[in-house]
C-alpha cells in the first residue's frame, strides 16, 4: 500500500509538471513565441503550487491559485499600461495588489498575486514589445492552464485511489 502511494505521488507530481510545461509552452507560442518559454515555466510554476497532498486541498489552492493570479495580473497590467518597470513603481504595484486581496478579505491570496505581479513586471523588462494586457492576459492563462492541470491530475489520481485495493 505505501508503495503504492508513493509511486501514485510521484507519477502525479511528474505528470502535472510535464503536461503543465508543455501545455503552457504551446498555448504562449501561439500569441508570443518569445515567452513562451516562460509560458511553460508559469503554468509548471502553477501546477506544482496548486497541486496537494488530496483532490480536496488541491480544489482549494486551485481556488486561491486563480483568485490571486487574477488580482496581480489586472493590477500590473493597469500598472505597465500607464508606467514603464521601475524599483519604486514595484513597491508600488505590489503594495496595490496587497490593498485589493485585504479589501476584498482575501490575505490567503497576498503570496500569490505578488508573485503574479513580479512575473509580469519582470517579463515587461524582457519583451518589451508585448503589450501590458496582453502580457497580464497571458501570465493569468498560463497560471489557469497550470491550476487545471493539477486539478486533473488530483482528480485522475483519486479515481485511480479509490479503484485499488487495500
Amino acid at each position: 500500500m505505501k508503495d503504492q502511494s508513493f509511486i501514485l505521488s510521484t507519477l502525479k507530481h511528474i505528470l502535472v509538471v510535464v503536461v503543465a510545461y508543455i501545455c503552457g509552452y504551446y498555448f504562449t507560442s501561439l500569441f508570443h513565441e518569445p515567452t513562451s518559454l516562460v509560458g511553460g515555466l508559469w503554468a509548471a510554476i502553477s501546477a506544482i503550487i496548486v497541486l496537494e497532498a488530496s483532490h480536496e486541498k488541491t480544489y482549494t489552492s486551485a481556488k486561491n491559485r486563480i483568485v490571486g493570479t487574477l488580482i496581480g495580473a489586472v493590477v500590473s497590467g493597469v500598472y505597465l499600461f500607464f508606467f514603464p518597470f521601475s524599483i519604486p513603481g514595484f513597491a508600488i504595484t505590489i503594495g496595490a495588489g496587497v490593498v485589493v486581496c485585504l479589501v476584498f478579505n482575501l490575505p490567503q491570496s497576498i503570496k500569490l498575486s505578488s508573485i503574479t505581479i513580479s512575473v509580469i513586471l519582470i517579463v515587461s523588462t524582457i519583451a518589451k514589445d508585448l503589450h501590458p494586457f496582453v502580457n497580464a492576459g497571458l501570465r493569468f492563462a498560463e497560471s489557469a492552464i497550470g491550476t487545471g492541470v493539477a486539478v486533473l491530475v488530483a482528480l485522475i489520481a483519486f479515481k485511480l485511489q479509490s479503484r485499488i485495493p487495500n
